[in-house]
């Protein structure tokens, strides 16, 4: 039984603030090979992590990412209730990257132009890997396939990876039509028939979200995936070695 990588969801979402530089640096401190990340435009343009395309449920403030200048998101707390933490800051991806620039570390982000429609977030997105060297580290999720497609006409070589829910039919054929290099599915529907078999045959990588209690973990190691996104990188980690 192999030992999959371990990526933060949101960083280490059930202790820091999600989506912030502290959640980053825990995951970091815990042995995540990498993080998962959530990714807006503000109103002037400037790429917001955050999940939510309001600030509403994880900050001190209100309102829609989009209406917002990066000025008037940095002044609300993004503790989001979280014990010993206070004015954390929601981060700009430029922000996040220069965190995780010196480890190994893989960022998986997550394009959130979907209830929101951002206009050439993809085409940002890939210009700001590519000149802080983090091309090669990052890889393009979106629950709208259509983002990735994007980022594919901006960065041919960009890895992409679909994000779904429900059990699809033969998802490494639509995978591979889309010129994808893995997966991103909810975990349960890891195991339909052939699912790793076939992916194998295909070159595609499997990274299912979100896996955070003992016996997932193993049932996904057993598997053979190549990476969980976890809210518990420590606790994957253990899991894992414990393997």
């Amino acid at each position: 039984m192999g030992k999959p990588l371990v990526w933060a969801h949101r960083g280490a979402s059930y202790i820091a603030p999600e989506n912030t530089l502290e959640a980053f640096s825990l995951a970091r401190d815990m042995g995540a090979d990498g993080i998962e990340l959530d990714v807006h435009l503000s109103a002037d343009n400037e790429l917001i992590v955050a999940h939510d395309d309001t600030v509403d449920r994880c900050s001190s403030g209100t309102g829609r990412i989009a209406d917002m200048t990066l000025s008037e998101i940095k002044r609300l707390d993004f503790s989001n209730h979280k014990a010993g933490y206070g004015g954390v800051k929601a981060p700009t991806l430029e922000e996040v990257y220069e965190l995780v620039k010196p480890t190994g570390m893989t960022v998986n982000v997550e394009l959130k132009s979907g209830a929101v429609l951002y206009e050439g977030i993809e085409e940002k997105c890939v210009r700001l890997a590519r000149a802080l060297g983090m091309r090669d580290r990052v890889f393009y999720s979106s629950f709208n396939h259509y983002s990735l497609l994007l980022v594919k006409a901006a960065e041919p070589d960009a890895r992409i990876a679909p994000l779904y829910q429900e059990a699809l039919v033969e998802p490494w054929r639509y995978a591979a039509l889309m010129g994808a290099q893995a997966i991103h599915p909810f975990y349960p529907t890891v195991a339909t028939p052939r699912m790793m078999e076939r992916l194998a045959e295909t070159g595609l990588l499997c990274n299912p979200w979100t896996v955070d209690d003992e016996g997932a973990l193993l049932w996904m190691a057993r598997l053979g995936v190549n990476a969980v996104i976890t809210n518990k990188p420590d606790f994957a980690r253990r899991v894992f070695n414990s393997i």
